[in-house]
């Protein structure tokens, strides 16, 4: 293994056994809005930057001057959400679909050929069907306590998260398997295909792993619903060892087998905007 390559950071969260898709989209909504904020891609949680923004727009229409800076940070801040907003809307519709992605990737950096850090979240290949009434499956509150909980508190990402990383570009992409040799993505507005790329080999690489461990959590639903082809030998499913096949998850490429899809709209990082030593969107608030 060369060394000039970073090694995977692998997270792995037993609670694919637990999950629909609906409560998948959720977890990857929530993980893409807490890694915009805790990588200093947008300066405020996103809740906050919802109600400034919402605020600064309600109050466009009244007769009041703003500073060149304030409508600056307010142009920067708007698209930022909208964009923001957008991929995360387009990302539930997909995990909605009868086609679940296998892995969401999001990457930070100028353009993807040039990423800083990756984020890649392996998504179960079945889950429970959202109709089904077992008591395994989890509620969203216990699920996304449980995942941040982990990433809160693991060391092994408190190495990427302890280094600042400046304002930049977010990207998503999602992969999915081929089902019988048709391109399956649900909305091609949303998401186009790529031919994907090699990550850069001094980019930090975060993998979050929720595939489902045991099958016999899940074989509780009638009529099962399998998204995609799925191996019947279950046991057959681990995490590529990054040791044994360092170039797995240094990659992001289509193939015969599986399609990746770029979202269509970026997020753009930016600063906070302080005037007279505090944030601009004070101001918006109480105006």
């Amino acid at each position: 293994m060369n060394s000039s390559k970073n090694k995977p950071i692998v997270v792995t969260m037993e609670i694919g056994n637990q999950l629909t898709p609906i409560s998948c989209g959720h977890i990857i909504v929530e993980l893409i809005k807490f890694i915009a904020y805790q990588r200093l891609q947008i300066p405020y949680t996103y809740q906050w930057l919802k109600q400034v923004v919402n605020k600064k727009k309600s109050c466009e229409d009244e007769d009041v001057k703003d500073s060149f800076q304030s409508e600056r940070h307010f142009r920067a801040a708007s698209t930022a959400l909208e964009n923001l907003d957008f991929i995360l809307k387009s990302l539930q519709q997909e995990m909605n679909s009868p086609s679940l992605p296998e892995e969401v990737c999001i990457t930070l950096g100028a353009t993807p050929l040039t990423c800083k850090e990756v984020y890649r979240v392996l998504l179960p290949i079945a889950c429970h069907k959202p109709q089904c009434q077992s008591t395994l499956i989890a509620n969203d509150q216990k699920i996304h306590r449980s995942v941040f909980r982990t990433l809160v508190t693991s060391e092994k990402l408190s190495q990427i998260f302890f280094n600042q990383l400046s304002p930049t570009n977010l990207y998503v992409f999602i992969k999915k398997k081929l089902v019988n040799n048709q391109d399956n993505i649900l909305n091609n507005d949303n998401f186009v295909f790529t031919s994907g790329c090699r990550i850069p080999r001094n980019s930090k690489i975060v993998v979050i792993d929720l595939r489902t461990k045991e099958q016999d959590h899940i074989a509780c639903c009638n009529d099962f619903n399998v998204f995609g082809e799925v191996n019947e030998d279950l046991q057959n499913l681990h995490l590529e060892d990054s040791e044994e096949n360092p170039d797995f998850f240094h990659e992001i490429e289509s193939s015969d087998d599986v399609k990746w899809y770029q979202s269509s709209y970026v997020m753009k990082g930016f600063k906070d905007c302080i005037v007279d030593g505090s944030s601009v969107t004070n101001l918006w608030l109480n105006s």
